[in-house]
């Protein structure tokens, strides 16, 4: 091919890669390629393609040719590295990144990619169990992209489950304000049970005077306790060591002011994001549900019971609305922990049946992880495994204020529950989730 000829494929490949034709551009790259293997604009824009359409490996070399062929070109930089991080390769990334750095390589589009190669970086980290080090990474991706919602989430998870509770959870909202903030709300192909949640927030919360699509309710710490420290108590230890099935009801669970506040901010913050197939929503920590509260509720559980919950350190909250129109409740399942909390706060005349809508709780535990994952995804294996393990259930109803403490691994669900219409009736239950699945709780 003449070098008229080779001007005119590469022209034609431009210009289609810049309408959109990404394939036919791909086709004329190779030509180009099979003309001269280190041109770099052919190889440069062929890596391009071909990692748009996911070939992330093909595409590595023919940047890193790019790249050698003219290093001063810092798109090349940019390319190459943006590449190996989406390989999962972020330490290459951040080694090369560096290098460009030497050479002068700087602006918003390299702070936001060494900003994900680091947050690639901690992710692997906290992978292997480096939480230390994850974190150190994690913060270094806010310094240079301090509005990296992800990487937000993520220093949260592993502050919080390290035992820095109040500043993990500083991140999520963080990271809940970043997701969250422009106020975009669910489309018309939401479920029912979506729709309906989300027509009557909109009314109570217009009928407090906020108009916001995202608010975020006054949920800041009490001065004095937020658990009940009466609570704190032998008997309920001694229960606790008996107990078989390992389960322990507790009553007035929150200090009235606690309660008053918690039921508050879950009534007027947007923050119930998650939608269940079974008919009910979830709040989670990265979507709001991670007030300073929820950090001293959580810290001073492990405080007043420091003999139940001391060698199991904090893992997760969520939170959890039921509309009895809609709502199936949870299915059987065991949870991914060591001991849990179930607190309820939805006031007593809500529930139209005093004797139902807590939970049900089997004697039967979850024997391993595999298991527990393969029962947890099907119901119907679930019951079966425990029809042949003879397993006898425990209905704890629902009361305002009443938390259950009990072995993760024990398999439950929600009981059955009728609760009033209105928004301010909705079931609404919290689960707190101590330590990791397998340890011993006695």
């Amino acid at each position: 091919m003449t070098a008229a000829a080779l001007k005119a494929v590469m022209e034609h490949a431009i210009e289609r890669q810049r309408a959109g034709r990404v394939a036919e551009a791909e086709a004329l790259y190779r030509q180009v390629l099979a003309e001269d293997p280190h041109d770099a604009v052919a190889n440069h824009n062929f890596g391009v393609v071909a990692a748009q359409r996911g070939a992330v490996e093909e595409a590595l070399p023919h940047f890193k040719l790019a790249l050698d062929a003219e290093p001063y070109q810092g798109l090349y930089w940019l390319s190459y590295a943006r590449a190996l991080v989406a390989s999962g390769r972020p330490e290459a990334a951040l080694k090369l990144l560096a290098r460009g750095r030497q050479g002068g390589l700087a602006g918003p589009a390299y702070d936001a990619l060494l900003a994900q190669a680091q947050l690639g970086r901690g992710d692997g980290l906290a992978a292997r169990g480096q939480f230390a080090r994850a974190i150190k990474a994690y913060r270094a991706a806010l310094v240079a992209d301090p509005d990296l919602a992800e990487a937000h989430f993520h220093l949260g998870s592993v502050l919080s489950e390290s035992g820095a509770i109040a500043e993990g959870f500083v991140h999520f909202m963080r990271r809940a304000e970043l997701a969250h903030g422009e106020g975009v709300a669910h489309g018309v192909d939401a479920p029912p049970h979506r729709r309906k949640h989300d027509r009557e927030q909109r009314d109570y919360l217009q009928s407090l005077g906020v108009r916001s699509a995202f608010h975020l309710a006054d949920g800041a710490r009490l001065p004095g306790p937020a658990v009940n420290p009466t609570n704190a108590t032998p008997e309920l230890l001694s229960r606790w060591w008996t107990a078989e099935p390992q389960v322990v009801v507790v009553e007035d669970f929150l200090t009235p002011q606690a309660l008053a506040k918690l039921r508050a901010y879950c009534a007027q913050s947007t923050i119930w994001r998650r939608d269940y197939d079974a008919g009910y929503i979830g709040a989670t920590p990265a979507d709001g549900f991670a007030c300073p509260l929820l950090a001293q509720i959580a810290e001073e559980i492990s405080a007043t019971w420091p003999e139940i919950f001391g060698p199991h350190g904090f893992r997760y909250l969520g939170a959890f609305k039921y509309d009895s129109e809609y709502s199936a409740g949870t299915n059987t399942h065991a949870d991914f922990a060591a001991v849990n909390v179930n607190l309820y706060i939805t006031p007593d005349e809500a529930n139209l049946d005093p004797q139902s809508g807590g939970m049900e709780i089997w004697n039967i535990r979850a024997p391993d992880e595999p298991t527990m994952r393969r029962l947890n995804s099907d119901e119907t294996a679930a019951r079966e495994h425990l029809a042949r393990s003879n397993a006898r259930s425990r209905i704890v109803p629902h009361r305002a204020n009443r938390a259950v403490f009990f072995d993760s691994a024990l398999f439950h669900r929600t009981d059955r529950c009728a609760f009033r219409e209105g928004y301010l009736m909705k079931r609404i239950n919290i689960s707190l989730l101590f330590g990791a699945f397998g340890a011993s709780t006695r």
